[in-house]
């Protein structure tokens, strides 16, 4: 039998302002991949199940958010098939204020690839937004 592994926090954490969670990782792309990157590229050539998205953001882009490197460099570029997670109410940090503008995140969020939204409490309104923007 096997077990669903999840790398996690997808990426940047170890690299934010002040090692504060959530925080911003400034660093160059080139950077990024060779110190928080490759981890997850080993991972994914392993065969690892699940990726989950980190709060932070890279260079002041919400990784919630981050199409470049969710949708492109993870599942065109690595070739990576299994679930991109959010992390628990990820979702609603994509803005600034939380939650200023919920179905901007929603799109924002499934837009830039990840595939399995943790919601634990705002879940009716989630899905209600969700399914109004994939019939729009």
């Amino acid at each position: 039998s096997y077990v669903a592994a999840c790398a996690k926090h997808f990426v940047g954490d170890g690299g934010t302002t002040n090692g504060i969670n959530g925080n911003n990782t400034a660093i160059n792309y080139k950077r990024l991949v060779n110190i928080h990157m490759n981890p997850y590229f080993d991972a994914i050539a392993k065969g690892v199940s699940t990726i989950m998205v980190s709060y932070s953001s890279w260079n002041g882009d919400k990784m919630h958010a981050n199409h470049f490197l969710i949708s492109h460099i993870l599942k065109k570029k690595h070739g990576f098939k299994g679930f991109v997670i959010s992390d628990f109410k990820g979702i609603d940090m994509i803005t600034n204020p939380p939650n200023a503008n919920y179905s901007l995140s929603v799109l924002k969020g499934v837009g830039a690839g990840i595939d399995m939204v943790m919601v634990p409490y705002n879940y009716t309104k989630f899905i209600n937004d969700l399914t109004t923007q994939v019939q729009g």
